[in-house]
C-alpha cells in the first residue's frame, strides 16, 4: 500500500502543479485509475486533496478541484461516499468564505450545484443538496447551469 499511496501523491502533486498552463488530463486520469483499481483509499485521497484545495496559489486550487471533478464522474460510489459527507461539503462551503479568488469561489460553486444536482434522488448523497440549501440561504450566487449539463458532468 506504501507504493501505491507513494506514486499516488506523486501523480496530484504533478496533476496540480503550480506550474502547469493547462490542465494535465492524462496524470488525472492516472489519479483516477488509482482510486477505480483500489491502490488507495478515496479517503486517503480526500485528505491529500485538501492540502491542495488550501494552497496559496489560486492556480493549484483551481488544478485541485479540477482533479475532484474528474473523480467524481470517473470514480463511482467510493469517492461519492467520501466527497458528500457532511463534514467534506462544509469544508468546501467553508472554503470559499475565506478565497479571496473568484474563480477558485465560482468553481467551487459550480460544483457543489452540479452534484446537489446530479444525485439528488440518491438520500445516501443528502449532504450536498443540504449544502446547497444552506447556501443558498446564505446568499451565494450559484451560476447557471441547465440540467442536461449536470447529467453530462457526473
Amino acid at each position: 500500500m506504501f507504493r501505491g499511496t507513494s506514486n499516488f501523491d506523486k501523480l496530484l502533486d504533478k496533476a496540480t502543479s503550480n506550474l502547469l498552463l493547462e490542465p494535465d488530463w492524462n496524470t488525472t486520469l492516472l489519479l483516477c485509475d488509482c482510486i477505480r483499481q483500489g491502490d488507495v483509499q478515496p479517503k486517503y485521497c480526500l485528505n491529500a486533496l485538501k492540502k491542495k484545495l488550501y494552497s496559496p496559489n489560486p492556480h493549484v486550487v483551481l488544478y485541485a478541484l479540477q482533479v475532484l471533478e474528474s473523480w467524481v464522474k470517473n470514480c463511482g460510489a467510493p469517492i461519492h461516499q467520501e466527497v458528500a459527507t457532511k463534514q467534506f461539503m462544509e469544508e468546501l462551503k467553508d472554503l470559499t468564505k475565506v478565497s479571496t479568488n473568484e474563480s477558485v469561489k465560482s468553481k467551487i460553486l459550480e460544483l457543489i450545484q452540479t452534484w446537489a444536482y446530479a444525485f439528488r434522488n440518491q438520500s445516501n448523497y443528502r449532504a450536498m443538496q443540504d449544502t446547497l440549501n444552506l447556501m443558498k440561504v446564505e446568499g451565494h450566487a450559484f451560476p447557471e447551469i441547465g440540467r442536461a449539463s449536470c447529467r453530462e458532468r457526473v
